[in-house]
């Protein structure tokens, strides 16, 4: 869109804020490139009413105001109005960018969302596993304990069967002394008959 057709779609329109607030009616509009950039300067008055044929009631003008926009500052041109943003609605590209980076963001979102069920399971997981670890050791610390009471059991088997063995021997050579013991009782129970 060349600069003559903009500013002649400028003409005769209320310019309105993107608040909704009224800024005048454009009765005339001068173009100026400056720097590669094009300026649009606007004389409107701040009220006056059109009638249907496009005949404006001069005694309804009111003060006479100037305005100077960019096609940045304008957000759109309809049949009876033009919407000013003065920067606070962004380019097309920076919205289309804009959906771009918010639908990566929804994504990123969803993707964090997943991450962070998949990092719960994980976690539940790892519990559930810390829990049979912990059962696991008091098992193996009641058997370690076991073990150690077997050692000492066995120890004293060891010992007792040790002492028995002592006590037949014993036994053995006290039987073996009886026996003699009897014998010489006898002979000498055979001497004196």
């Amino acid at each position: 869109m060349d600069d003559t057709s903009l500013s002649g779609q400028l003409h005769g329109k209320y310019a309105v804020d993107i608040d909704g607030t009224i800024r005048g009616y454009v009765e005339d509009v001068d173009v100026e490139i400056k720097n590669g950039e094009i300026y649009f300067h606007l004389e409107m008055y701040k009220h006056s009413r059109v009638h249907n044929v496009g005949f404006i009631e001069r005694n309804r003008y009111g003060p006479k105001l100037k305005l100077t926009l960019t096609p940045k500052d304008i957000v759109a041109v309809g049949q009876d109005c033009i919407i000013i943003g003065f920067g606070r609605i962004p380019d097309l590209k920076d919205i289309e960018r804009f959906k771009l980076v918010m639908a990566e963001n929804e994504g990123l979102k969803k993707r964090t969302k997943e991450c962070q069920e998949e990092l719960d399971a994980a976690m539940n997981k790892l519990e559930q596993k810390e829990e049979k670890l912990l059962e696991l050791q008091d098992k193996l610390r009641a058997l370690k304990r076991k073990e150690e009471e077997f050692d000492l059991v066995k120890d004293e088997l060891a010992r007792q069967k040790g002492e028995l063995q002592a006590a037949r021997e014993y036994i053995k050579v006290m039987e073996k002394i009886d026996q003699k013991v009897s014998q010489l009782i006898l002979s000498i129970e055979g001497q004196e008959e």
